[in-house]
């Protein structure tokens, strides 16, 4: 079988494909900046799922202007290499740019808060890109740091992760037709990528092999045998009782920027990318986030679902959520429920946001001792916690 591979979240090569359409870009950078004249010199290269551009842009002035911008198109998409265990749907994410995300900041105006989800993004008619503005430029930072996120900075992710859930429903229950337009949230996600199970059962076996140098052979039995039931479990999800959203589908640090003050508090946090959207329960985000983010993820999990459910009845109250609101039992509940959501994302996606996709070697992602370090402590809280039980 051959060996899928990982590429590094940012690439060096200052190349310009041949998709990105100058006149299309000048189109965009006379909405931004009115006194353009032409382009003087154009350098790309592959970032975030997306490319960054960095235009040298001469005004009428004979001023020079520098403009960054990140850009995504299905061109991209088609071209990265595999780096999780998930099919990208750039026409998704379109939808969620172009349509769906605006109008979930104008239900937070229509009740007088300024939120934003995401960086601002430029408006064409008849594109199939997107133009974001690239925040990095002005101060904006990735989220996965070595050790993990403060408590505090959690606390702002969780804040703007129920304020974005809570928009959501609201959203859907002003247009319920929108929920056919949306993938849905299945245990196994129907691939038309072969290698997306490739990948999926390779990082299930490198995990195994690496429970004995994790110092957690005492698992070996268990796991197998519960990876085996996961992948011949073909039940429908059932989540009609649960609290459903259209998720973010991609709750880890390296898909939130943040900008901060001169002591790293976070002030600010926007997600970037919604290629992995999708329409299911609230808890498979706050999974992802809880998991993968923190630097403290058993020890403050309990109180984080309770701010997370705080201020998600907040915003829905605010946004005047006509639905019943979910309680705090309810999402526990829930929790419980999907607890493999809880152990998937911790022996498949956890060790390749640890290695900051800065690495070719899939075996190189369970050897890291931040790795296992986190894997030591998760396996027998998931066990404790019944997310490790065979149906």
């Amino acid at each position: 079988m051959s060996r899928p591979t990982f590429v590094s979240q940012v690439s060096t090569d200052p190349f310009v494909p041949a998709w990105l359409d100058q006149k299309e870009l000048e189109r965009v950078i006379i909405q931004d900046l009115p006194e353009f004249q032409k382009i003087e010199s154009i350098s790309s290269r592959s970032e975030q799922s997306a490319l960054r551009v960095l235009v040298q842009a001469k005004l009428r002035s004979n001023g020079v202007r520098t403009l960054n911008y990140l850009v995504k198109s299905p061109a991209v998409s088609k071209a990265d290499e595999l780096i999780l265990p998930f099919e990208k749907n750039f026409k998704v994410e379109f939808l969620m740019y172009d349509k769906i995300l605006p109008a979930l900041e104008e239900l937070y105006k229509d009740v007088g808060k300024n939120i934003v989800f995401t960086p601002y993004r430029t408006s064409l008619q008849s594109s199939n890109c997107l133009y974001l503005e690239y925040l990095q430029s002005k101060g904006y930072r990735l989220a996965n740091q070595p050790n993990g996120l403060a408590q505090p900075a959690i606390e702002i992710v969780l804040s703007k992760l129920a304020a974005y859930h809570a928009a959501t429903a609201r959203y859907l229950e002003a247009n319920p037709a929108q929920i056919r337009e949306l993938p849905k949230l299945e245990k196994k996600p129907k691939s038309s990528n072969d290698k997306v199970e490739k990948l999926k059962s390779l990082l299930q076996t490198k995990f195994h092999e690496s429970l004995r140098s994790n110092n957690v052979r005492e698992y070996e039995d268990k796991v197998k045998s519960y990876q085996k039931s996961l992948n011949e479990n073909n039940d429908l999800l059932d989540f009609k009782s649960s609290f459903n959203v259209i998720l973010n589908g991609s709750c880890w640090p390296n898909n939130l920027l943040y900008n901060g003050d001169a002591f790293g508090h976070f002030k600010e946090i926007l997600f970037i990318d919604f290629h992995y959207s999708k329409y299911g329960p609230a808890v498979y985000d706050l999974l992802n986030l809880l998991l993968t983010a923190p630097a403290e993820k058993s020890r403050y999990f309990d109180a984080n679902v309770k701010y997370y459910h705080d201020q998600l009845i907040d915003n829905l109250k605010a946004l005047k959520f006509r639905g019943k609101l979910p309680t705090l039992t309810e999402l526990q509940l829930d929790l419980l429920k999907f607890g493999h959501w809880a152990f998937e994302v911790s022996t498949e996606i956890l060790p390749i946001v640890l290695s900051e996709f800065h690495t070719n070697d899939i075996d190189e992602l369970f050897k890291s001792s931040k790795f296992s370090q986190e894997i030591q402590e998760l396996l027998p809280w998931l066990e404790n916690r019944g997310y490790f039980e065979e149906d």
